[in-house]
């Protein structure tokens, strides 16, 4: 009897991860996996069960990408603009994967506020906070009101509606962010 081949889960993901990034995913099934590892459905079934389980592991896995991509944009002389830059360049780049992470029915947030309540986004919205002179809320504030443009940016851009040159991106980024900056600058004169 020859021996058995062991799939290994890496292997399993990286062809789901391939398959989502080409068809989307909805093109991801447990059969197209095996046919692309050249093996029954058997071992992808052995490893994570059911095709849910599959799926988280591969979120994750597209997760930590996107996280890259992020990271990558803190090198911009501006990290903040790089961020924006580098979640639009994930959309461009990454359409499918950006559709799964962001235009899927697994984001879920009640309010643009619950979505940057994580502690990474605090770093952010302390870095706001630290290179304006903003206090905390009106930092908070910016960074809801940016992310929601460049959401928006992002989410033309990885549907195919708008095709814009990066220096397009990076200028409407950086005259949002003035304008809202100027007017969170008011407000708090305001208060004072």
């Amino acid at each position: 009897m020859p021996p058995k081949i062991k799939i290994k889960e890496d292997a399993i993901l990286d062809v789901a991860l391939e398959i989502t990034r080409t068809s989307g995913i909805e093109g991801l099934n447990a059969r197209e996996i095996a046919r692309i590892l050249g093996c029954s459905i058997q071992p992808v079934f052995r490893t994570f069960q059911n095709m849910d389980n599959l799926k988280t592991a591969l979120y994750q896995k597209v997760e930590d990408s996107f996280n890259t991509y992020m990271l990558d944009g803190m090198n911009h002389r501006i990290p903040f603009l790089g961020m924006g830059l580098a979640y639009i360049r994930f959309a461009s780049e990454e359409k499918n994967l950006f559709k799964l992470l962001f235009m899927s029915e697994s984001l879920h947030v009640d309010s643009p506020m619950d979505m940057i309540a994580g502690d990474d986004n605090q770093e952010v919205i302390a870095m706001i906070a630290g290179m304006t002179g903003l206090n905390h809320d009106h930092s908070k504030k910016l960074y809801v009101d940016i992310w929601l443009l460049t959401h928006g940016i992002a989410s033309l851009v990885a549907t195919n509606q708008c095709h814009f040159s990066h220096e397009e991106i990076e200028t409407i980024l950086m005259d949002a962010f003035k304008g809202y900056l100027n007017l969170f600058t008011m407000k708090e004169e305001e208060q004072s």
